[in-house]
This record gives C-alpha cells, sequence and structure tokens, in this order.
C-alpha cells in the first residue's frame, strides 16, 4: 500500500514530502548512513536534511535507518517485499509558507502525495509534476480528494456525439487521450488536462503511469468502478486480468451484477480499450469507442453490451483518474 509522508527537515522554512510503500526494502550495498534510529519521522528528517539522500529503508522491528543515494534509490515497483521494513522516497520539497500543489514551484507529483495531510485537502485543482525534475514541467490538474479514500488524479474527461441514440454507429466518446488505436479512429485527440469533470480534455496518455496503477472510471450514466491491474493494465496499455469493485451504482439496472474482470486495450477492431468479463462484446461494461463510422461506447451496468445505461440525463458525461 503505497502512502505520502510529510515532515518539515531542513529548516523552519522548508519541508519534503516522501513516498512510503510497507514491506517492501530496496538492496543497496552502499549507503550514506546506517545507523538506530527511534522512529521512521526520525529516518525521513535525517534524509530531508541531505540533498544527496534520495530515499531510506526502515526495519521497524529493530529500529534500523539506511540512507540510499539518489544513484541507489529507484522506482518502488522495482522493490523486493520484506514484512517489517518500510522504503520511503523522496519526490517534493516545499516552503512551508507555500500550500503544497498551489503554485508551481510546490507542485507535488500526484494528487495522492496530497493525502494524510494536516489540514486535510479538498477537491480541486493544483499543480503537479508527474516526471519529478525541473518544476518547469508542472501543470495544473484535478484532484478527487473524496471518493474512494481521494488521491485520484484527473486524466481524461469525456461526452458523447450522440448520447441521445447512444447504440448508434455514430456515437462515440469525444474527445480521446492520445492512445494507440486504429488509423480510422476519428474524435478529435486532446493532451490537455483537464481542470474538472466537465472539461472535456485529455492528459497526455504518456503521463498516466506515472500517476498510479489504480483506475477510477466515474460518469453519470453508468456505475463507478475502481480497478487493479493484474496480468492487464490501463496505463501499461496491456490485456489482461483486472480486480474491479464497484464503489458506486448509479445505473437502475442489475444492481446484483458483479464488476468486470477483463481489461483490453485493443479488442478485434482496435476503436477504444474496453473492461469486460469473459468475451468481447457479449459482457461489457465500458468501451471507449472513438470511432464514429463503427460501434458504439458502451457503458453498460449490467456487463451486457447492451443500452442499459441511464437515459435522459443531463450533461452525460465520464471522466477517468489514476491513483
Amino acid at each position: 500500500m503505497l502512502l505520502c509522508l510529510a515532515t518539515t527537515v531542513k529548516s523552519d522554512e522548508q519541508g519534503v514530502f516522501f513516498e512510503v510503500e510497507e514491506n517492501r526494502f530496496l538492496f543497496a550495498e552502499n549507503t550514506i548512513w546506517n545507523g538506530k534510529v527511534d522512529s521512521l519521522m526520525s529516518c525521513s528528517q535525517m534524509c530531508g536534511r541531505q540533498d544527496d539522500c534520495k530515499g531510506a529503508n526502515v526495519w521497524t522491528d529493530h529500529g534500523t535507518c539506511k540512507l540510499l543515494s539518489k544513484e541507489q534509490a529507484r522506482k518502488p515497483r522495482q522493490l523486493l517485499k520484506r514484512e517489517g521494513c518500510i522504503y520511503f522516497e523522496k519526490v517534493a520539497s516545499f516552503e512551508k509558507s507555500q500550500t503544497p500543489g498551489a503554485t508551481q514551484s510546490s507542485a507535488v507529483p500526484s494528487c495522492q502525495t496530497l493525502l494524510n495531510q494536516s489540514p486535510p485537502f479538498s477537491s480541486g485543482v493544483y499543480w503537479i509534476n508527474p516526471n519529478g525534475g525541473s518544476q518547469a514541467n508542472a501543470f495544473k490538474a484535478y484532484c478527487d480528494m473524496e471518493t474512494h479514500g481521494g488521491g485520484w488524479t484527473l486524466v481524461w474527461s469525456y461526452t458523447f456525439t450522440m448520447y441521445n441514440s447512444f447504440k448508434a454507429s455514430a456515437n462515440a466518446i469525444i474527445p480521446r487521450p492520445n492512445w494507440s488505436v486504429r488509423p480510422e479512429v476519428d474524435v478529435p485527440i486532446s493532451t490537455t488536462p483537464p481542470r474538472n469533470e466537465t472539461d472535456y480534455n485529455a492528459m497526455n496518455f504518456s503521463l498516466w503511469k506515472q500517476l498510479g496503477r489504480q483506475v477510477l472510471i466515474k460518469t453519470n450514466i453508468n456505475n463507478w468502478l475502481v480497478c487493479h491491474q493484474g496480468t492487464g493494465s490501463l496505463v501499461d496499455w496491456q490485456e489482461g486480468s483486472v480486480s474491479c469493485q464497484i464503489v458506486k451504482r448509479v445505473a437502475d439496472k442489475c444492481t446484483g451484477t458483479p464488476a468486470p474482470t477483463m481489461f483490453t486495450p485493443s479488442p478485434s477492431h482496435g476503436y477504444g480499450p474496453m473492461f469486460y468479463s469473459t468475451r468481447y462484446f457479449d459482457s461489457t461494461y465500458y468501451y471507449f469507442d472513438g470511432y464514429t463510422g463503427n460501434h458504439w461506447p458502451a457503458h453498460d451496468p449490467c456487463g451486457q453490451d447492451r443500452e442499459n445505461n441511464l437515459k435522459n440525463v443531463a450533461d452525460p458525461h465520464g471522466n477517468i483518474f489514476i491513483r
């Protein structure tokens, strides 16, 4: 489970954010410092005071802290498992006089970084910098700090070309992200981060994986899903299994239907990604069809690839968030 730790270090005027992963450690032959500490916070403060410290391993059972250099620290997905160990990595620093994410100079890596702060952050637009490095690369993005634990970064807001004739072949989602699909897909592409849930735009798809691996699908015509990657992954554009749960039932049909279990970035025709259960087109919950010449963008709470979505909804739309 990925957490966030904020600590005041270096001086009374500066703070540092760390991403924390429990029961993980990074193997490193050489360390900046290795010794005893009385808490995780003490270890993080030591790391924060040293510019050449990028992260640390903490063994909570015997209070050992190992500080790691920028060259040794790696991304959390490359860590090894070990019970009782905590790995944390420095991800951002900010001036205490500035609210994290309030300005370009105080940009944070993602909306998830704003979790567990006091006072809590509310949903809204914040500066983020998923790629790290220079804050000149930071940009504004919308953070949902309420749904299913909060910390979600909005990467795509879309609507439909023909909502009132939902199953018409000319109906499609609009706009679409710049992901890889067949060349005949004809809805406009967006690479502009959306600022709210009806600002119909999409963040550059290459940045999605920098924000996390959990996917939240929200829409006002179908049930909301939270999906964890398995062998399949939307952000990695990989077909396979996913672990999804319905976090809010919006539709008035099939209230006992479970969530989808599979993801594919490219069904047989390749007009957009799909969440389904067993086979294409007869168990589809979400199909993000971006082609106005064939098929239609299924949003089916029954998982039947039919027109079971809510009808007569004002401002029909959908959103993808990443955490």
